[in-house]
């Protein structure tokens, strides 16, 4: 038999910290449904891990004073383990595709039989043939139901996290999905090891020590996985929250010119920040308020010549569509705050190609607020700033640039 390096179990130590801060930071996701499934995979890993405990095995023998009742009690939490990954893979693929009704019952289904066969052959073997190197008399029995439900299980949640694994977006899910699926796939050779040193009094030490390494892979990658998947929707908050920060600049300067359009009185930023509710839904309502305050100037107080002059200004200095639009929008902003009559003139194909671009969604937010920190720039750029204070003292000098 080979030793096994000590870094393993250093390494099992970091990742059951990772798993319980994890379960920890994540509490409160147990409210959404489609979070419990991840959440759940991470608890039963973190248990597992506990069960196996050699102080833990010892409590429970001496309170049932039954022998080998530890292994058996580990047995089942392993067993709830392998079906809970199960179940984690079908409701993955249940949230955008039609899962037959067998599918979806298929892990609990699988591991109440399983449990049930685990009881009855425990009860049946007498203690000296209990989960030993190899099987004998009824133990085999359970032998066979144990290799053929791990690799059901395997098999079932590998397939289904290799689909998803190769079609997700997010390359962090991405990598959780595929983390997930080599994981669920290094289950498989180790149940065919675990069956063959069952039946084969032989096998080589090598093979056990393959079949080690496969659990310990199984271990690692899915807590790894899960963990990755369950801090996604955090990662996501964060970062709305963080785009919907920086846009608070933008959005403060022109709500200030369009007070009509402002329904509740700006907060601090770090009040701001702290806002309970859905991150999307507030960085959404930030860029559209944004657009509706520019559609209010541009409806107001825009005219064709003002935008025909702010997009030859921007050519002139090099600038493209953010720059001539920065242009329009500082010259009706400070009409705006003057309160200066409204124009409602009509402003044609210009007027629209002037217009910011409403493509913002959850998928294409990030290009959304990237033009729109782009035209902040603008409208504190000297050229604006040189445009607009010519257009207010027309006798002014052109400035160069």
């Amino acid at each position: 038999m080979h030793d096994v390096p000590s870094w393993v179990e250093t390494l099992r130590g970091v990742i059951l910290l990772i798993v319980w801060t994890v379960l920890a930071v994540r509490l409160p996701a147990l409210r959404r449904s489609s979070h419990r499934p991840v959440w759940a995979v991470l608890f039963m890993l973190a248990g597992g891990a506990l069960a196996i405990q050699a102080p833990v095995g010892h409590w429970i023998d001496r309170t049932t004073q039954i022998p080998a009742a530890a292994e058996l009690a580990v047995a089942l939490v392993a067993l709830t383990d392998f079906a809970t990954v199960w179940w984690f893979a079908v409701a993955l693929h249940g949230a955008g595709h039609r899962t037959p009704t067998w599918l979806r019952r298929a892990p609990l289904a699988c591991a109440a039989t399983m449990a049930a066969l685990a009881v009855l052959f425990f009860a049946l073997t007498p203690a000296h043939d209990r989960f030993g190197a190899q099987a004998h008399g009824w133990w085999v029995g359970y032998a066979i139901a144990w290799s053929s439900y791990g690799l059901i299980t395997a098999v079932g949640a590998a397939a289904l996290f290799w689909w998803h694994g190769v079609t997700m977006r997010s390359a962090v899910l991405r990598l959780s999905m595929l983390a997930l699926a080599v994981g669920c796939t290094a289950e498989v050779p180790y149940q065919v090891i675990r069956a063959v040193r069952w039946f084969d009094p032989h096998a080589s030490p090598t093979l056990t020590l393959a079949g080690f390494w496969c659990s310990f892979a199984r271990f690692v990658l899915v807590a790894l996985g899960c963990s990755l998947a369950a801090l996604e929707p955090l990662r996501k908050a964060v970062l709305y929250r963080y785009r919907r920060q920086r846009l608070h600049a933008l959005w403060l300067l022109l709500r200030e010119a369009t007070p009509e359009l402002v329904l509740t009185a700006p907060q601090a930023r770090l009040a701001e920040l702290l806002t309970p509710g859905d991150a999307w839904e507030h960085l959404h309502q930030r860029v559209i308020d944004i657009r509706d305050s520019i559609a209010y100037l541009h409806d107001g107080w825009a005219s064709p010549q003002l935008l025909t002059r702010a997009a030859g200004h921007a050519a002139a200095a090099g600038g493209g569509q953010p720059l001539a639009m920065a242009c329009w929008i500082e010259v009706t902003r400070r009409q705006a705050l003057a309160d200066e009559p409204k124009l409602h003139e009509e402003l044609g194909e210009l007027g629209e190609e002037l217009l910011p671009q409403t493509d913002a969604s959850q998928s294409t937010v990030q290009h959304e607020v990237r033009r729109l920190l782009e035209l902040h720039r603008a409208l504190r750029s000297e050229p604006v700033r040189a445009f607009a204070d010519r257009t207010d003292h027309p006798s002014a000098e052109p400035s160069a640039f």
